[in-house]
């Protein structure tokens, strides 16, 4: 009774992080009672609730609290506070190197990912992986971090009993909208069965709308005591109905591809019961997927950080093995890029509603291939249910089940062929042509069938790029010569870039910076070993390139043979390699000036008399000042376990956001800026974590400092949600500290800054001197 009080109050709450679902799973996980079936305690749960929400990407904190607090022992990817130790993927040169790895795991060997690929992921003390990292005989180490599923839950119905419907058959709108019955019949399955992989949470074998895969060979785990055969979560169950729920059994709903005896399923259970897992875990699943022969494999997960072991692994099958990967592009409702959606041998898919709109959370960048449904799309669950979830977890599937059926009438296609196909025919929606929120637009099976009618298999295919680069094919004839680079228009300059990254080529990013715009353009998430060539148009005042490295030893020599070069307007900028965390290069003349006035020859007139011109006057208003002074401020980050939830600003008194950053990928990694700020003016440095956990020192000893010259004035790490300090740079030898905005925090330095601090209408004050209009009422308040 008390459970069972617990979870309705629990259930009734709007906020997305305390919904029915973690309800559900701190039950099933957190006290191991497992006498209740889900969909009975779901069906009594949700009687009078109206909606029940779960995480999109960039909220998705729900799989990663209950790993943290609950399942530590059965994960992958994730320190353990009690031993100090944390997941590590090992690329290992040769046999030395192998054993070299086992012998850091605390079980003394570690677990295959890829024999091939001398790929394992070891659980190791945090300390031994720079070891690694400098063995001879190790190609690299990396983290092994998070992939969780994608859904957006809108709704849950459940049919209650095994076997019984309270509605004949039904097609959901996505499937009308992929493959029309209308002007012309739906495409019909082909000849030839293609088997597709769903890797995600597992799949109901029991279900009665599904097809039933064999116990033994039809699916593999990588999670001990975790059957594929069984989806604790209900996710892949949902993906798996989409692609291939029966059809013509007058129950549930039908799918893309509706006869099982003209395709089939093999399962990989890459995520765990609680919706989240690890790259191993995923990578293992995708290799038995290949293992298995699969043409297809559908991935509706993902998280931030790329891999270069992800990455390797998933060239090779695209490449050489022959295998169509298609993935979520993620529900955070912004441009960010989510893996392995946005691997260029990935096709990322978009999500639209019943109207071929956006969805408000499908994820958009230049990365997004195509689109299909994701908007409240009804499929199969566990316990033979069925809802309606929303998200690109849902349109995901719908892509995987067209390929899969337009393949059927084409098996000599390649995979890249069949690719090719879906987008170069898909339905264009949104600005004309291919763009970031939509790809090259809603997936059409029966177009993409005539468009292979039309050309056959015997097409080839150019580079592969990912994104609206992906299809050069479509837009001009195969015989079509490269352009050269167009000219630049108005005042913008040519930017270009060669970049040859190092055997950590993840660990290497650029940008171009301006004045007035900030970020004009930028590069990350690369391959290793690779050659990368750049070519933008940039706005004249773009004057400064930087690279980094997250590790802080360039791209030369150290782990590879890296090195770069940037030309502007085809002048040669500057070129390197060997440059610690970070190296900048001017891309405009040491002192720029505006062009020449050439003065007009004009035809000599006879002056007018005018009267006397008096002698100058001073003028009133003062001459502009010269630039203010800037002090150059080293900040400091030392990332957490989880650095994608850290992010910080500073800002100057006027609360004009003067630095920022986020967006980091690299795990108890010191990524440093220096910024050079105006002296005599108060700043605010903030910093955030969006866990709420700070970055010390639950999971990892992150830090931050903030530095000028060799004297740290601020630091700390252990401050919960968010935590601000305000200081004012004199010179080189003084910083005066607000003490009052601290929080607890550590901060080093002997001033305060009382007598400096300017503050707002409305702010405390003792005496004019503190505010900005110099005037502080009798109740110690800014006028």
């Amino acid at each position: 009774t008390h459970l069972s009080q617990y979870l309705l109050r629990r259930s009734f709450k709007s906020n997305k992080e305390h919904n029915v679902y973690p309800a559900l799973k701190l039950l099933h996980y957190g006290m191991k009672f497992f006498s209740l079936s889900t969909s009975a305690l779901a069906a009594a749960l949700l009687a009078g609730v109206t909606h029940a929400g779960f995480p999109d990407e960039d909220d998705s904190r729900l799989s990663l609290q209950l790993t943290r607090k609950l399942s530590n022992n059965d994960q992958k990817g994730k320190h353990n506070d009690n031993d100090n130790t944390i997941d590590l993927i090992v690329k290992y040169k040769n046999e030395e190197g192998h054993t070299f790895a086992d012998s850091f795991d605390k079980n003394g060997k570690g677990r295959v990912i890829s024999q091939k690929r001398h790929t394992e992921t070891i659980t190791a003390k945090i300390n031994d992986m720079d070891k690694l990292k400098k063995d001879p005989n190790i190609e690299y180490v990396e983290l092994d971090v998070e992939r969780h599923a994608f859904p957006n839950m809108r709704g849950y119905e459940v049919v209650a009993g095994k076997g019984g419907r309270r509605l004949s058959e039904e097609t959901p709108y996505g499937i009308d909208m992929v493959n029309p019955d209308s002007p012309t019949p739906r495409l019909q399955q082909g000849s030839t069965s293609i088997k597709v992989c769903v890797v995600d949470t597992g799949y109901d074998n029991d279900h009665i709308d599904l097809p039933e895969l064999d116990p033994n060979t039809g699916g593999f785990s990588p999670y001990e005591g975790q059957s594929w055969s069984n989806d604790g979560h209900g996710h892949g169950t949902h993906c798996a109905g989409t692609i291939g729920a029966m059809g013509g059994n007058d129950k549930g709903v039908t799918s893309v591809n509706p006869d099982p005896t003209k395709f089939s399923f093999y399962i990989g259970k890459g995520l765990t019961d609680s919706g989240s897992g690890s790259s191993s875990g995923v990578m293992e699943a995708v290799q038995k997927c290949v293992d298995a022969q699969a043409n297809i494999i559908s991935m509706s997960l993902g998280g931030g950080a790329p891999t270069n072991a992800e990455l390797e692994q998933y060239r090779e099958h695209y490449e050489d093995d022959g295998v169509l990967i298609i993935a979520a592009a993620g529900n955070g409702g912004n441009s960010g890029y989510s893996y392995p959606a946005s691997y260029k041998y990935v096709m990322s898919v978009a999500a639209v509603d019943s109207n071929k709109n956006k969805a408000g959370f499908s994820q958009f960048n230049d990365q997004v291939e195509i689109a299909a449904p994701g908007v409240s799309v009804k499929s199969t669950l566990p316990g033979n249910a069925y809802a309606s979830w929303s998200g690109t977890s849902m349109a995901t599937p719908h892509v995987a089940g067209v390929a899969a059926l337009v393949w059927s009438h084409f098996p000599d296609c390649s995979n890249k062929q069949i690719r090719e196909a879906l987008i170069a025919s898909a339905e264009d929606l949104g600005a004309g042509g291919c763009d970031n929120e939509y790809g090259f637009g809603l997936v059409d099976a029966k177009a993409a069938y005539d468009y292979l009618s039309n050309r056959g298999c015997g097409f080839s295919v150019g580079e592969t790029l990912g994104g609206c680069n992906q299809c050069v094919e479509c837009t001009s004839a195969p015989t079509s010569s490269p352009t050269a680079f167009p000219a630049c228009p108005g005042n913008e300059k040519y930017f270009k870039l060669s970049l040859e990254t190092d055997n950590y080529g993840g660990e290497t990013s650029w940008k171009v910076t301006s004045p007035t715009s900030g970020d004009v353009i930028s590069g990350s998430g690369y391959e290793s070993g690779t050659t990368h060539t750049e070519r933008h148009c940039i706005q004249s005042d773009a004057c400064t390139f930087e690279i980094s490295d997250s590790y802080g030893d360039g791209i030369c020599c150290s782990y590879g043979e890296g090195s770069y070069t940037v030309w502007v307007d085809d002048i040669e900028k500057g070129t390197g390699g060997d440059f610690g965390n970070t190296e900048t290069i001017s891309l405009c003349d040491a002192s720029p000036t505006s062009p020449p006035t050439v003065t007009p020859t004009v035809s000599p007139t006879v002056p007018p008399t005018v009267p006397p011109t008096p002698a100058p006057v001073t003028p009133t208003t003062p001459p502009p000042t010269p630039p203010v002074s800037c002090l150059t401020v080293k900040i400091d980050i030392l990332t957490d376990y989880f650095p994608t939830e850290t992010s910080w600003t500073i800002s100057d008194q006027e609360g004009n956001e003067v630095a920022s950053g986020s967006g980091y990928t690299q795990s108890q990694t010191n990524y440093i800026q220096d910024q050079c700020l105006e002296s005599n003016n108060v700043h605010t440095f903030s910093i955030s974590d969006t866990w709420g956990d700070g970055i010390c020192c639950s999971y990892g000893s992150g830090s931050y400092q903030l530095s000028l010259g060799e004297t740290t004035f601020i630091e700390g790490g252990d401050f919960g949600s968010s935590v601000e300090h305000r200081f004012l740079l004199l010179d080189l030898d003084t910083v005066m500290i607000d003490h009052s905005t601290c929080a607890g925090e550590a901060v080093n330095g002997a001033n305060n800054m009382d007598d400096f601090v300017k503050r707002g209408a409305g702010e405390k004050c003792k005496g004019g001197q503190h505010c900005l209009s110099n005037k502080c009422d009798g109740n110690g308040i800014c006028e």
